[in-house]
């Protein structure tokens, strides 16, 4: 049996690295004659990571320290360490922030050696799903006469490959080099274009193959050590701690087999299900996959629509038990896909019956930890902090986190802040008082969804932050967002002028020396923005505005989340970086438009004249205007 080599993924983090080479030294071998390959991406502090994995004592075979000469990111990281398996023929992956179980290789070695030749598998997963990936609620495979089951998702936290199933994929990547994004959920549409498993699983659904989880997780997530982070219970997850011995079973025999949805896969409902095995059906218990995606007649879902076939309670998990043994109620239906509305509602939940909505409630912490809004706070001064903790507001908001990166000493003045603020509170430690240090420390330390910052001293406007929120889970086109420095009324919603915080990268380019103290302090923008323009950043975040400019629109929200309160912005580049780094074609405009957009017009764009400002808002290429309808208490994109 072949013994597949450990490759370790690690970046700039050392204590999170330790803890696993730690974990993987009191793990079981079957021989010392197991290889152990740490790759190690470029960053500032290669040094200081490369002297913890040489420090490292591997006693069970030969250990290899690979560490990159410039920094490839995530995703080519991965597919550089995915293309060992030509070299080892068998590998398992682990990324620096996880924790193994003490059996994790003599399962992998046994799944990779039972699963070499089935066609459908891709990939052996050490990680199990406690919860589905796209709104997070409980998942629960059913349990059959064997320790596995199947998911049409990749596995990123711990995961097996041998050379066939990496060969596969790597073929389909060269002819498919974008992807096929036209196949993928929302959900996974909105990972950024750094992600390795947006493609993995793009490479899943297009081929129709499928990773093996087992029912009980041999690796588990870890947050950083240093972040008081409340535990949001996605990531970590029970371990297996006893011998294992697992009962494996081929694709073709499993009834656990489920689709990017986290919903079983007709052939395997039928299976189950005998009374349902000449229906033309899909699964959709979630309620999560858009209508226009069904492509079968009959749907067993828990949306409500016009004359069911059958009605099954929701008394028992998972959902799909309650259609097994027939439970009475009115909660899941199997229904013509004919007869759901044709779009989905904004809030499906609201018209369900009490099971669902206890469902709902259970499993909100889940969503609401990840799509909400981080202001990360770099402090040193006492004083100032003190001034941004007194301003905030004192109501609860759900959807805001501060993360407070800052030295020890500061944190231990200030260990009533959450009964005073009225959202999450962490807290990054550091022994550095150096601001761009604490910022770096507060980026990588953050888990939600959208990310802002600011200095302290700065205002902050908790219920516009959190608002925030849902403005960039309703508009998907808007990736990175500025407020303005005015309020905004009831009077003046729809007229307040906009144009003077409009920006794109030619005019940064042309109006550089003014653009060179532009910061991204208030600004709100994905995370997944990040590992987009990772390699692109200087290491102290002096040019994070330019290169999220260049990467995506910068939408103008006309309302005031915050103020700088005088406060000098941290990051200044020089005009000849800003020209330097904007110096593509494509970020400029040909003569014309140039001079349509030279200063001397600029009254045109201020002015009220909506088709005057309609034609230098399309000649200057900017995107829509974000503005909040005081009557219907909603956002609209606005050209204005």
């Amino acid at each position: 049996m072949i013994e597949p080599t450990i490759v370790v993924i690690a970046y700039n983090r050392k204590q999170p690295l330790l803890r696993l080479l730690k974990s993987v030294a009191k793990a079981h071998y079957p021989s010392n004659n197991i290889t152990l390959h740490i790759s190690i991406d470029w960053s500032s502090i290669s040094n200081e990571i490369e002297k913890v994995a040489n420090a490292f004592e591997w006693n069970h075979g030969n250990k290899i320290v690979d560490v990159k000469k410039e920094n490839q990111g995530l995703l080519k990281h991965v597919l550089s360490c995915g293309e060992l398996t030509k070299q080892y023929e068998s590998i398992v992956v682990l990324e620096d922030d996880l924790i193994v179980a003490p059996d994790f290789y003599q399962y992998a070695q046994k799944a990779n050696a039972f699963y070499s030749d089935d066609e459908k598998v891709a990939g052996v997963s050490l990680f199990t799903y406690s919860v589905e990936e796209n709104n997070f609620y409980p998942f629960q495979p059913i349990q059959d006469d064997s320790d596995v089951h199947f998911i049409q998702v990749a596995s990123s936290w711990g995961q097996a490959w041998t050379n066939a199933q990496w060969s596969k994929f790597k073929t389909w990547l060269i002819e498919n080099p974008q992807g096929k994004e036209i196949l993928l959920p929302d959900y996974i549409l909105k990972w950024g274009s750094n992600s390795w498993k947006k493609l993995f699983v793009n490479y899943l659904i297009d081929t129709d193959r499928y990773f093996v989880f087992p029912t009980t997780s041999y690796s588990s997530n870890f947050e950083e050590e240093g972040t008081h982070a409340s535990q949001t219970g996605l990531f970590q997850v029970p371990m297996k701690l006893g011998v294992s011995n697992p009962r494996l079973k081929k694709w073709r025999d499993s009834n656990a087999i489920y689709d990017v949805y986290f919903e079983l896969i007709p052939s395997a409902c039928k299976r189950i299900i005998a009374q349902f095995e000449t229906v033309d059906l899909e699964v959709d218990l979630f309620g999560t996959k858009p209508v226009s995606r069904i492509k079968s007649d009959y749907v067993l879902t828990i949306r409500k629509g016009e004359n069911p076939e059958k009605r099954y309670g929701a008394n028992m998990q998972p959902l799909i038990h309650n259609v097994i043994f027939e439970i009475e109620g009115s909660d899941i239906f199997l229904i013509k896909k004919a007869n759901l509305p044709e779009q989905d509602e904004p809030d499906r939940f609201l018209k369900l019956s009490s099971s669902m909505q206890k469902l709902r409630q259970n499993t909100r912490t889940f969503s609401l930890n990840q799509q909400q809004v981080t202001i990360v706070i770099p402090a040193i001064d006492e004083r100032k902090l003190q001034h941004t903790i007194d301003q905030l507001y004192k109501d609860r908001f759900h959807n805001v986190t501060i993360l407070i990166s800052c030295p020890f000493k500061v944190s231990e003045k200030f260990k009533y802040i959450e009964d005073v603020v009225g959202c999450h509170v962490n807290w990054v430690l550091s022994e550095s008082s150096d601001l761009n240090q604490l910022l770096l420390k507060g980026f990588g330390a953050c888990k939600t969804d959208y990310i802002s910052w600011a200095q302290a001293g700065m205002d902050l406007d908790l219920k516009k932050f959190e608002q925030v929120s849902t403005i960039f889970s309703g508009m998907r086109q808007v990736n990175f967002l500025r407020g303005i420095d005015e309020e905004v009324t009831q009077k003046n919603y729809y007229t307040k002028n906009s144009a003077p915080w409009r920006t794109t990268p030619y005019l940064a380019y042309y109006h550089a020396k003014g653009y060179r103290e532009t910061s991204t302090e208030l600004m709100v923008w994905r995370r997944s923005m990040l590992d987009e323009i990772q390699q692109e950043l200087n290491e102290n975040y002096s040019n994070l505005f330019i290169e999220l400019l260049k990467a995506t629109p910068l939408y103008v929200l006309v309302d005031k989340i915050g103020s700088l309160n005088g406060i000098e912005p941290l990051h200044t580049i020089s005009k000849q970086e800003v020209r330097k780094s904007l110096s593509n074609p494509k970020f400029r405009r040909n003569g014309f438009i140039r001079l349509i957009n030279h200063p001397y017009f600029h009254p045109w764009f201020y002015c009220n004249f909506p088709f005057i400002r309609f034609f230098y808002k399309e000649f200057g290429r900017f995107p829509m205007v974000i503005r909040y309808d005081f009557r219907n208490e909603s956002y609209f994109l606005d050209n204005y």
